[in-house]
């Protein structure tokens, strides 16, 4: 039998004088995309065997100056030990033809938060997003006992396909491994007021500070109070009562509010599913008592003749196997955690929600 599968064109065609096939180890294609104006390294994309990279190396004037190059190898060996979904990967160290010393890094197709911040591209759902992300690559980090010492809206890339977070540029990471560059660094309006003391040592208090200041960038896009009552805990000048761990901030209320707000819908959504069946099942109840018989679909009177109670178990038998279904669970388990914990919602309670879902989590069970 013939085989259908292949290209629908020479795919010679590919391979012209202009776009040759790289050879073994070469990089191809190479385009400047951004220097460092106050830093030392500058950003290239490269294509080898058809796949796109991200190229980072020294600027020309810093190219055989021991400390840049010590810099260059210590974001290179931070990078390396990083595998996290949500930061960019690190892949190799290499020496590039006219480059020099090179980090190869993982290509990602998405914008900056910076820049979705200033095309005013940022929804708060989006933002939300970005916020989990973001802590759940720090908490990733700091549990190695790394700091990135430079977090701000520009080192965020946001991908074009599935909107989720990178983490990028650890030029200034740090780790408790190494021994050289360890003075305080970050980006003015980010970096914690208390690192620019003298004898100040990174920890990821710091880190938090400058979380809490790209959480206000997108409050302040978005317009969302939650966000803004997150970034005011996170971004507290006083070092003693900001928190000191990622899951210190998961368990601050004003965090938990988003993930309460959504148990309560799930709930009134129970509580209305369960409502629709009982409203039904009723009424075609009453319509047996009043009218003695029902019609079917072509007309013929069919007689009541003792099937109720028959009805009724498979009714039930029914309803047992929906309430007992994997999503009825879920929406149960969230109820009496939310019945338990008495959860407000933007500093009110909800009337009907203590009164109604007992009555419903007694016939669920």
């Amino acid at each position: 039998m013939k085989s259908t599968s292949g290209y629908t064109e020479d795919i010679t065609q590919e391979m012209t004088t202009d776009n040759p096939m790289p050879v073994e180890n070469e990089f191809g294609n190479l385009s400047q995309c951004y220097v460092s104006l106050s830093g030392h390294t500058r950003l290239f994309t490269a294509t080898r065997y058809g796949k796109r990279y991200m190229l980072k190396c020294l600027k020309t004037d810093f190219l055989y100056t021991p400390i840049y190059r010590q810099a260059l190898a210590k974001e290179f060996e931070i990078g390396l030990q990083l595998e996290h979904p949500n930061i960019c990967r690190t892949i190799g160290l290499e020496e590039i033809p006219n480059l020099g010393t090179t980090i190869v890094m993982e290509y990602i197709d998405g914008d900056t938060l910076q820049a979705l911040l200033d095309k005013q591209m940022l929804t708060a759902g989006l933002a939300c997003k970005i916020t989990e992300q973001l802590m759940d690559a720090l908490e990733y980090m700091h549990n190695k006992q790394m700091i990135h010492r430079d977090l701000k809206p520009s080192n965020i890339m946001v991908t074009h396909n599935g909107q989720n977070v990178k983490l990028i540029d650890f030029g200034l990471s740090d780790s408790d491994s190494f021994t050289i560059l360890k003075l305080p660094a970050g980006t003015t309006g980010y970096i914690a007021p208390e690192q620019l003391l003298p004898g100040a040592k990174s920890d990821p208090q710091a880190d938090i500070y400058s979380l809490g200041k790209v959480i206000a960038d997108m409050a302040e896009a978005t317009h969302d109070h939650l966000l803004e009552k997150l970034a005011e805990c996170c971004a507290n000048r006083d070092i003693n009562t900001r928190p000191k761990s990622i899951q210190e901030i998961r368990n601050l209320p004003v965090h938990a509010s988003k993930e309460k707000k959504a148990s309560i819908i799930l709930a009134l959504i129970a509580a209305l599913l369960v409502f629709v069946i009982a409203f039904t099942y009723y009424h075609r109840q009453q319509m047996v008592k009043g009218n003695g018989s029902i019609e079917n679909a072509n007309g013929d009177s069919i007689e009541d003749s003792g099937n109720e109670v028959q009805d009724y178990r498979l009714w039930n038998k029914w309803f047992i196997l929906l309430v007992k279904g994997r999503f009825f669970s879920k929406l149960r388990e969230r109820t009496f955690l939310l019945i338990e914990n008495s959860v407000p919602c933007h500093g009110t309670y909800i009337p009907c929600l203590g009164t109604y879902i007992p009555c419903l989590g007694t016939a669920i069970l």
